[in-house]
Order: C-alpha cells, then structure tokens, then sequence
C-alpha cells in the first residue's frame, strides 16, 4: 500500500536562531510524499534567506504580515492536497524516524488522529519531560475541567478531520491546539498513541508557552464555549462540581486573608494533640 501523502505545516515569525534546525528535521525524514508549506508573518530576523536556501525543497512558502499563528496554519490547511496533515512550530522539531512510527497507523481507515510522546527540552538540551499522551478519562465535563491535552508538535490528523470538525480557531493566541483537540475528541475522535519520542517541543524565553498564566486565562473562554457541546444533564453535573470547587476556593482564599491558615503547625511547631 501506498503511503498517504503528508502535509507538514510551520508558521514562523522572526524564528531565525531555530528555523533551520526545524526545517532538516522535517525534511531529512526522507518521507517519499511529503508537501512541506512554510508560513511565514513577515520576518525580518534572516529567517526569509534560510527559507529561499531550501525553496526547491519546499513546496510552498510565503513571508508577509499576517493575521497570528492559527490563520496561518488554517491558510495553509486550505490550499494543502495531503491526506495526512501535521503542524510543527517553527522552534519545535521531530526526531528521527518520527513519520515511519506514525504514518503507516493511518492504514488503518479506522485511524483518524495519530499522536506520539513528545519531549520537552531546555535550551541546554536538558529533558524536562516527556509527555505520553493519554486517552481522555472519566466523564466528559471532567475532560474540559482538567483541560485535557495532546501534544500538538507530536500530532498528525487526517484531512477528513478537519473536513468534518473545521479548522482551527483563529480568535485564539494559546490554547487552539487545546480546544481543537478537545473538540474532536467530544466528536469522537480520540489519538492512536505511539509511546515512543516522535518530536520535541523547545523551551526557551521567547516561546509563547514561557507564562502559563496567559493559557490558563483564554483557556477559560474556551471552555465556556465547548460546555455547549455537552448535554444537558452533563452541564448539570459539571456545573454541580464546578460550584462545589468554587465554594471550598473561596473558603480557601477567606481563610488565607484572615490568616487562618497552617494554625496548627503555627501554634503546635506542627503536633497537634488530642485531650
């Protein structure tokens, strides 16, 4: 059987001192279909003289001013032919033999969304961690209370997902990834997991994913909005737990104000003793 001819997608903007190091490792996979597109929002760092290195390995790439990550990635989806599509941000990159341990899965016509381990390294080249992807657990509000995830750079879907589910949402800077993910996997789609590293994701002060808070915050409208695929009496139920962790958070944040907190340990040098 023929392998299914594979989309790779990297938007970049001002990426210069990464780029490169992404682009051999999608390239130097070797894949025998491989259409790879680079989005690039007008950089003006040197990342435009790498790509013109490689433009005759490249089947398509743009440098201009455009309107954030997520449109990008949707703009390229849009004009792709292939039957599987991945995304790998531009300071991110794969590993060696990343496409052989997840592209011959999509055989299997049964195989939508393929996702594999993905690491997580410091700018000395430190692991930080190693992030296996799971099923989602338990009931479906609790996916959305735990923000359940699968690792983005690790990820390769088939077209019809995004035929079927839509592209992803361009309103969002943080969390599209999060919410496309949990929007398929309410669908129905969940992840083939491959345990083994297929990419690595790369820290650094620069990167979007240095200050959780700006996640945590657009991922709480994003949330909102996907409880409206829920049921109704999954909304009851959410909104049951929900209101319960909110009353112990402010009997939390009461007690912390009032100085209420750790009494035992301050006034037992922590024993506490029973009369």
């Amino acid at each position: 059987m023929m392998p299914p001819r594979l989309t790779v997608i990297t938007p970049s903007l001002n990426q210069a001192k990464y780029l490169e190091r992404t682009l051999r490792s999608v390239l130097d996979q070797d894949y025998p279909d491989l259409e790879y597109v680079v989005m690039d929002g007008g950089s003006t760092d040197g990342s435009v003289d790498i790509l013109r290195r490689y433009d005759d390995r490249l089947a398509y790439w743009v440098s201009e001013a455009d309107n954030g990550q997520s449109w990008a990635i949707n703009r390229a989806i849009e004009r792709s032919t292939g039957d599987v599509i991945s995304y790998i941000n531009s300071d991110d990159y794969y590993l060696p033999g990343a496409f052989e341990a997840a592209l011959p899965l999509f055989e299997n016509p049964a195989v939508r969304w393929v996702a594999g381990a993905c690491e997580t390294r410091e700018e000395d080249g430190a692991l930080e961690a190693l992030v296996v992807p799971t099923l989602p657990t338990g009931s479906r509000p609790r996916w959305l209370r735990s923000s359940w995830y699968v690792p983005q750079a690790s990820s390769f879907w088939r077209r019809d997902v995004f035929d079927e589910f839509g592209l992803l949402r361009d309103d969002l800077d943080f969390v599209f990834d999060t919410e496309f993910g949990l929007r398929i996997a309410l669908g129905g789609v969940r992840p083939f997991i491959v345990e083994r590293p297929i990419a690595v994701r790369y820290l650094h002060p620069e990167a979007k994913s240095a200050e959780r808070s700006r996640f945590d915050r657009e991922y709480r409208k994003v949330a909102r909005h996907l409880r409206r695929r829920l049921t109704w009496s999954e909304r009851a139920q959410d909104l049951v737990v929900r209101t319960g962790y909110a009353a112990l958070r402010a009997q939390y944040l009461a007690r912390k104000r009032l100085g209420l907190l750790h009494l035992r340990k301050r006034w037992f040098g922590g024993r506490f003793v029973r009369s």
